[in-house]
């Protein structure tokens, strides 16, 4: 549920209900002094370069328009859940916060100094200061807390965790296409003789087309990709064998087979608690995005401020265009 959006140093300016009090004077000939008070409580100036002030006045509505929604939907969302929590009788403490900084660092990379790196990079990117970092923390602990009697952890599940990180992985090339039809007509020019790669780049609508279709190696049971897809790789019988089309949710994708990577020889029961662990982490993350949706779901709070307000209606259209239709 991290959106990444600004550092929200001024969130509480953002977010003001009220509108800023008159100025007392022409503030086009008469800058604030500093430290001064507008009527919200935020400082008049938010920041100096040279002789040039930027006042809260002015940048309130940019920070609103750029950034306003997201920044409105995790606070919403951090109410809610703090109510949800009290009434289930969960209360995070510094030791679950510490938890879930250490998987988060987990998924980045085994090697702590790696972790690190990566994490203050994705931190600024996220836009995850302080304030923002510690309430991602607090945010995923309770959703975890909530979403865990829910988790069950099933043998078949585990041995797929398993066969994704230590079984034989095939390399792929996909060629993705919106319909049947299109398909039909890359069969037929591959046919011909045109290369692969080639109608990737020209025709697939999967991002992978930019590298001529090329995506990640797959193991046969990677609980990670569609298992239609996976079925299909795993029957073409020969390298640089290409599947029929296969359906995959509202297209269709054709899979050309590039060549297979054996195992790494390490038995299940020997990283039996390891596996166990990914299988519960996994379906915690699916069920802690899934919980957030739902918390949030019809959420529509009455903005005061007409750049939030903006931000809020075009996010949340943005979104409803977007989404899959309604089942049935």
């Amino acid at each position: 549920m991290t959106t990444a959006i600004l550092a929200t140093l001024a969130i509480s300016a953002a977010l003001g209900l009220e509108p800023p009090a008159p100025a007392a004077q022409d503030p086009a000939t008469t800058a604030p002094a500093v430290g001064a008070k507008s009527a919200d409580g935020a400082a008049g100036i938010a920041a100096i370069w040279r002789q040039e002030t930027v006042t809260w006045d002015r940048l309130r509505p940019v920070l609103a328009e750029l950034a306003g929604s997201a920044a409105l939907q995790e606070i919403l969302l951090d109410q809610l859940l703090e109510e949800r929590a009290r009434e289930r009788g969960i209360a995070p403490d510094d030791a679950a916060l510490a938890r879930e900084e250490a998987t988060l660092r987990g998924y980045l990379d085994r090697d702590p100094a790696k972790a690190e790196r990566l994490l203050a990079e994705v931190r600024v990117r996220q836009g995850l200061g302080p304030v923002r970092w510690r309430a991602l923390l607090r945010r995923n602990a309770t959703l975890r807390a909530l979403v865990a009697p829910d988790v069950t952890v099933q043998e078949a599940q585990v041995v797929a965790a398993h066969d994704a990180a230590h079984g034989p992985r095939r390399r792929a090339r996909v060629i993705a296409v919106p319909d049947l039809r299109a398909a039909q007509a890359v069969a037929d020019r591959l046919a011909k003789g045109e290369r692969f790669e080639d109608l990737a780049a020209e025709l697939s609508t999967d991002p992978s087309a930019a590298r001529g279709g090329l995506v990640n190696a797959m193991s046969r049971l990677d609980p990670g990709v569609p298992a239609a897809v996976r079925e299909a790789l795993w029957a073409i019988p020969a390298k640089d064998g290409v599947s029929p089309p296969v359906l995959v949710g509202t297209g269709y994708l054709i899979v050309r087979h590039d060549g297979q990577e054996p195992g790494d020889g390490v038995t299940l029961e020997s990283v039996r608690a390891e596996a166990e662990r990914a299988v519960r982490l996994a379906q915690e993350r699916a069920r802690m995005d899934t919980l957030a949706q739902e918390i949030l779901r019809g959420v529509e709070p009455t903005v005061f401020d007409d750049s939030l307000a903006d931000s809020w209606r075009r996010v949340r259209t943005g979104a409803t265009r977007s989404a899959p239709p309604p089942p049935g």
